[in-house]
Formats: structure tokens, sequence, C-alpha cells
């Protein structure tokens, strides 16, 4: 070794060399790099998992959104359907007496036909006549004074339809009413003879006398 060089104190290159580092130094670079890496990769799940999750929600708001779509466009041609059986429903009750029985046979047929592919599609016919009023199925006309208990359906006037729990038309429906029997009556020992009955002139003149 060179006499020279020792005691000498290290350069500014030597120092500032990385390669200068001692081990607990290099040692703790590792951890903190380390470190860094793990939180950039609990970052980066993060991310991922919050980006999975918005997709996932984003399908489901997909899946209602086109089933509501369905709905509605279901829901309207349906109901356009429901015309067309009141007008079968009201050419088969009033039939002629000299109707062909062809013609009755076959109008009957498109009835039933129809009826039945409103069924297969999911519509049902409410049920009316004799049931309490319901303002969810039922559409009030008028009330009638029956002797049925009072809110209970007497007559339909037109046929309502519902799909699934969804009302395409409520039933329009006469609703009984309890008949007014608490008549004013005046009791015969309570009547006032009408010789009894005093004369207001009379009763002002007995008044002036006294």
């Amino acid at each position: 070794m060179d006499k020279d060089s020792i005691g000498e104190t290290p350069s500014e290159d030597q120092i500032a060399d990385p390669n200068c580092l001692s081990d607990d130094e290099e040692t703790t670079l590792s951890q903190e790099t380390f470190e860094e890496a793990l939180r950039e990769k609990e970052q980066f799940r993060s991310i991922a998992q919050r980006a999975q999750a918005d997709l996932v929600n984003y399908r489901q708001r997909a899946s209602q959104e086109l089933e509501e779509s369905r709905r509605t466009v279901q829901f309207g041609i349906l109901s356009r359907f429901l015309g067309v059986a009141d007008d079968l429903s009201r050419a088969i009750d009033n039939l002629p007496d000299d109707a062909d029985e062809t013609w009755i046979q076959g109008i009957s047929l498109v009835a039933r036909n129809l009826s039945n592919s409103l069924e297969i599609e999911g519509v049902q016919r409410i049920e009316a006549i004799g049931e309490q009023f319901d303002p969810y199925q039922h559409e009030a006309i008028m009330y009638e004074e029956r002797c049925e208990e009072e809110g209970t359906i007497v007559s339909v006037i037109q046929d309502g339809y519902k799909l699934n729990d969804r009302i395409l038309r409520p039933a329009r429906v006469v609703v009984a009413q309890a008949k007014n029997l608490q008549e004013e009556r005046i009791d015969p020992e309570e009547q006032i003879d009408p010789e009894e009955q005093i004369d207001p002139e009379k009763q002002e003149d007995e008044q002036e006398e006294n």
C-alpha cells in the first residue's frame, strides 16, 4: 500500500458513488423500495376491484333497463288488443236471432283464440262480481242501493285486465250501496192535535193583555 494514501479522506466522487453505500444503507433502501412496490400493488388492486364492481353494476342496470323497455312495449301492444277482445265480446252478446250458425262458430273461435293468446302472454281477467271494490283494480261507474253488503261489486260494465301484477285496464263496475232505512218517524203520542196548536196572533194578544 502506498504510504501517501494512508490517512487520506474519500473524494467527493467516491462519496456520491452508490457503490460506496454501506450494508445498512443498502438494506434500508431495499426495504423502502419493497414497501413502495407493495403500496402501488394495493392501489392497482383497489382500482381493479372498483372497475370490476362498476362493470357489474353497469351490466345489471343495462339488463334492468332492457327488461323494463321490453315490458313497456309488451304493455302497449297488449293494451291495444283489449279493445279487439271487447268488440268480439259485444258482437257475441248481441248476435241476431237469424245469425248464421257457421258465422257464430267462426267469431266465437276467434274470440277464444285471442283470449288464449292473451293468457299465454300473462294477461289475466280481473275478478269483479261479488268481490269487494278495490280502487287499484276497479273503477266505480255508479252506485246502486242493493241488499248486498256495501262496497260489493254487483255488475261489470267493462272487463278489466292485468299483466302479472300490473294493471292493464281497471274493471268498470257498479258498486252496491246500503239502502237508507233510517227514515224520520214521529211517535203518535208526540203528535200535536191541530186544534191544540197555538195561533201565533192569539198568543200575541194574550201577551199584550197580560
